[in-house]
């Protein structure tokens, strides 16, 4: 038996293809994380400006803090118009590609107000780092994306 192609046969293989890849392309988006960044989101829009405030009063200082990374340690330099022991808050080490790989270390700079953090055990890539600090009873914040090698 010979299959004769018409126009019947034709629209039908179409319709099927469509629908074949459409479902295809469901199931492929459905499969996809789209996790959001934070969980949650609203309630730090809600408290935002003080966040803009920290960052308004941090510009304003006349010596910033300085985020230099080198070969495997990155130095976090305060500002020396604070003595080492007034300056207390934590560094957030943001990983954008995977969320599990975030952690928080405690700011506890030496007498020269330097702290040093090894990257030996980062992964390497893109981090964003947010320095939420205090002193002399002024809270000041810090961001700033380090490519980790």
């Amino acid at each position: 038996m010979k299959i004769k192609f018409n126009w019947g046969l034709g629209i039908a293989s179409v319709y099927i293809l469509f629908l074949i890849g459409s479902l295809v392309m469901a199931v492929i988006f459905m499969s996809q994380d789209v996790s959001l960044e934070t969980t949650d989101y609203y309630a730090k829009g809600i408290v935002y400006q003080e966040q803009i405030d920290k960052m308004n009063r941090t510009k304003s200082l006349p010596e910033q803090l300085e985020i230099i990374a080198s070969d495997g340690v990155l130095l976090f330099s305060f500002p020396k118009i604070f003595r080492h022991n007034e300056i207390d808050g934590t560094i957030h080490f943001y990983r954008p590609s995977n969320s599990s790989k975030d952690f928080t270390i405690a700011i506890a700079p030496d007498t020269a107000r330097v702290q040093s953090i090894g990257t030996t055990n980062l992964e390497k890539g893109l981090w964003k780092i947010k320095i939420d600090w205090d002193a002399d009873g002024n809270l000041y914040f810090n961001e700033k994306i380090v490519m980790i090698n």
